[in-house]
């Protein structure tokens, strides 16, 4: 029908022309047909014929085509779910648990820095780094270090460590904050198979922050001298500024420290932040040790003659400041007053000592 002349349906009449379409189309279903036979690709062929395996090959990928997730993949934690400042459980140091797939993550080069190539997944210690002019050697972080490029490798934190980013970023010491349960001995053995330097250090008062300070000169092949080269000034002048163990003077004013609220959170003896009201000649009305949870009928009870409240954040210190102006003072024993948002302090480290000041002006602006 498709092929040739059609006949007329008329016996006697001649046979008319098949027109062009007609053609078009038997010459189409033609061809379709001889594909569907004879192509090795077609449904036909492919039925009960195992492909011929090809071989994966990976491309030999070099740090600086090696994809990475951006640090925009990470989310912020909510600046009122605090924990206890510089204990291992901190906001700063707990681990995003979100993931995102390998098919996602953006393509990111590696970071030139000089040597050596430093990957922090503290924030107090990477804190402490960019406060002693070495910002420029952090290759990696933490989703929570604020003190760095924010488009440097996410390597992990205090639960995780992700070992693409950790090749990505290549560093030469690798410096951790570690829970209680000890450094993740995966990450150690990480360290050893790729010849990185690991070095662990928890960080809960001015004294490890004064240790880390020598781990820091240890990293960098030098010695704490404030008479030497310009890095070995830095660290000197670091550590004789840190003062771990001061306490205030007889008759110092003595003030209650909270870092949050409902229900308020003080600060105790032995920790970085009373040794710094200490080196700030401040007293703290908290004999507790650590940091103590306290109703407002615990805080009627101290009569505190100041308070002071610190936060991550302005609407943080809000928060802090309305809970602590609706606790039912007694007309005669209502307390001066002063709350602030200083996240620099909310972290035992080199900036924590460098903002101590700022617990002297609290108090003195308490009102």
């Amino acid at each position: 029908m498709f092929f040739g002349r059609m006949k007329s349906r008329s016996d006697e009449g001649p046979a008319l022309p098949v027109p062009l379409l007609q053609r078009f189309i038997g010459l189409s279903v033609g061809l379709v047909m001889v594909w569907f036979v004879f192509a090795p690709n077609s449904p036909l062929n492919k039925q009960g014929t195992t492909p011929e395996a090809v071989p994966e090959t990976t491309p030999a990928t070099s740090p600086a085509t090696a994809p990475a997730t951006t640090p925009d993949d990470v989310a912020t934690p909510d600046a009122q779910s605090q924990s206890l400042p510089g204990r291992a459980d901190s906001p700063t140091a707990i681990a995003d648990e979100t993931q995102r797939e390998p098919s996602t993550r953006k393509p990111q080069v590696v970071v030139a820095a000089p040597s050596p190539r430093i990957a922090s997944m503290s924030p107090a210690i990477t804190d402490s780094l960019a406060a002693l002019g070495l910002a420029a050697h952090v290759v990696g972080r933490s989703p929570y270090c604020r003190s760095v490029d924010a488009s440097l490798p996410v390597v992990g934190d205090l639960r995780d460590f992700d070992t693409e980013r950790l090749a990505l970023s290549a560093p030469d010491v690798l410096f951790v904050q570690p829970p209680l349960a000890g450094v993740d001995p995966s990450l150690r053995d990480y360290c050893e198979k790729h010849s990185i330097t690991l070095v662990a250090r928890r960080l809960e008062s001015l004294s490890d922050v004064s240790t880390l300070v020598d781990d820091i000169a240890a990293a960098f092949g030098v010695t704490p001298n404030i008479g030497g080269t310009a890095l070995e000034r830095a660290l000197g002048d670091a550590k004789a500024s840190i003062a771990p163990g001061a306490r205030p003077s007889e008759g110092a004013r003595r003030v209650l420290l909270v870092v949050s609220a409902d229900p308020f959170l003080a600060v105790g003896r032995e920790t970085y932040l009373d040794e710094l009201l200490g080196g700030a000649d401040l007293g703290n009305m908290v004999e507790r040790t650590g940091y103590v949870e306290l109703s407002a009928e615990m805080v009627l009870a101290l009569a505190p003659s100041t308070v002071i409240g610190l936060a991550e954040t302005a609407t943080g210190a809000r928060r802090i400041e309305e809970h602590l102006r609706r606790i039912p003072w007694r007309s005669d024993a209502r307390p001066k007053i002063a709350v602030d948002a200083i996240p620099g302090l909310l972290s035992p480290s080199l900036v924590a000592v460098a903002k101590r000041p700022e617990l002297v002006r609290l108090a003195e602006a308490a009102q």
